[in-house]
């Protein structure tokens, strides 16, 4: 994962695959408040320094996905799930895996981790940040964590700008991928998401859901984000809060049978 970009990567994993990707609805939220128990699948993390030149540890790693679950704290609303160390005997809600090198950091969508098998992964980290670039672990970490929450990528907003030029974008992946995993990377990854599928909230260029697109695929008027998102933005942390508060209600309003059968609808994994 390089700072100018986290998606050029993503299209030359060391298995040579297309990861296979859905796009999930918004029954794949937790429930509201629910506590998220974090298993770290390592002995040890890999010897990669932070910001501070220190090195990256389990507790550093939960402090900063819980920069979601502090939004609701600070709004007075206590709905954002929270991420916990889960025990030794406890049965782990979010399974971590450290990859070296791999370029290609990703995760279970929401609840679609629940339907992983017991003990494997559901998430996957590649903390190395560049020297020019030293907090770039730091985006990497909110980004895989808002994708446990279940959000989705910022570029793929209904109401997002064009961002890519299609040619530009389709011939940069045919220099990477097999011809058939093409137009479905495209989808996937790329494609706008049905309104139905996505937030409704607006556009939001400096979400930390949003890749920066590199400029040999950019659309001839691009306005998209010029630096990679490091931090949560306003919005995120807005949208959030209204995104479980939404979930809070829907609880009180949907049948037992109608959320058991969303909840089995769907799967999915993202980067």
């Amino acid at each position: 994962m390089m700072c100018y970009t986290d998606w050029m990567t993503l299209v030359e994993k060391d298995d040579g695959r297309a990861d296979e990707l859905w796009v999930l609805t918004d029954e794949d939220l937790w429930l509201v408040g629910k506590t998220l128990k974090v298993r770290f699948l390592d002995d040890r993390i890999p010897a990669w320094p932070n910001d501070g030149r220190g090195h990256i540890t389990e507790e550093e790693i939960l402090k900063i996905a819980n920069e979601w679950h502090q939004c609701g704290v600070e709004q007075g609303k206590d709905v954002v799930p929270e991420f916990v160390p889960c025990g030794a005997d406890d049965t782990a809600d979010i399974r971590v895996k450290f990859i070296v090198d791999s370029g290609c950091p990703r995760s279970k969508v929401g609840t679609a981790a629940t339907r992983v098998k017991a003990g494997d992964p559901t998430m996957w980290l590649d903390l190395k940040s560049p020297d020019n670039c030293p907090s770039l672990y730091k985006r990497t970490i909110r980004h895989e964590f808002g994708h446990a929450l279940d959000l989705k990528h910022e570029h793929q907003h209904p109401d997002a700008p064009p961002l890519t030029d299609p040619r530009k974008l389709k011939e940069y992946l045919t220099q990477r991928l097999p011809p058939a995993e093409i137009d479905e990377k495209i989808r996937v990854q790329w494609a706008a998401l049905a309104r139905g599928a996505s937030q409704k909230s607006k556009y939001d260029k400096e979400s930390v859901m949003h890749y920066l697109i590199p400029e040999v695929v950019r659309a001839n008027k691009y306005v998209g984000p010029t630096e990679l998102p490091i931090e949560l933005s306003d919005c995120d942390k807005t949208n959030i809060v209204l995104f479980y508060s939404k979930g809070a209600a829907d609880e009180e309003q949907t049948p037992m049978g109608t959320m058991l059968a969303l909840f089995l609808m769907n799967y999915s994994e993202t980067s």
